[in-house]
């Protein structure tokens, strides 16, 4: 029928939806060492259901989790902001509301050499074979906060610095457009 070539009515993909609306089914998240560096090759892994971040993003991993699953709450309640729930889990990561200066804050680049990922569906094992995963590539004390949070002191303690990040990430949705 008409209805299974449409991405979204597909049975499997509407299962899945119901499963993540019920809570049964959780994003998958993970970390990695990238194992290559061709840019094109790591992007071209980066589909509606699959995001990539910079490790250097993620302040911590239950920063990424928060995105992860405001991302999918944001696709389930019809409030995101973009089409994908990868690029939305971009605009939860760094609290902006333009995919733009997102991919710029947090995108994969050239000088990438550690990632992020949430993936809202199965992970590709071709896609594991370019990483080498390693949770200590997001933390806390890795997080960029000059390009994210100049405006934090520097001396707070780290679980603290974590928090307001992520209040930051959680507002989002009330933030005036």
């Amino acid at each position: 029928s008409a209805h299974t070539n449409t991405p979204c009515l597909r049975p499997r993909y509407l299962l899945y939806n119901l499963l993540c609306r019920l809570g049964i089914v959780e994003p998958i998240v993970g970390c990695g060492h990238l194992k290559i560096n061709k840019l094109d090759e790591i992007l071209s892994f980066v589909t509606p259901t699959l995001a990539l971040v910079d490790s250097r993003s993620v302040c911590g991993i239950e920063h990424l989790h928060q995105a992860a699953t405001l991302s999918l709450t944001a696709h389930n309640n019809g409030s995101n902001l973009s089409n994908d729930k990868s690029t939305e889990v971009l605009l939860f990561l760094t609290a902006q509301r333009q995919i733009a200066k997102a991919l710029k804050l947090a995108g994969i680049s050239d000088n990438t050499e550690s990632i992020g990922w949430v993936s809202f569906d199965t992970v590709s094992t071709d896609f594991l074979k370019v990483v080498d995963e390693d949770d200590s590539v997001i933390s806390i004390s890795k997080f960029d906060y000059t390009k994210f949070a100049d405006d934090i002191d520097a001396s707070l303690e780290d679980q603290l610095k974590q928090k307001i990040i992520m209040t930051r990430t959680a507002t989002l949705p009330v933030q005036p457009r």
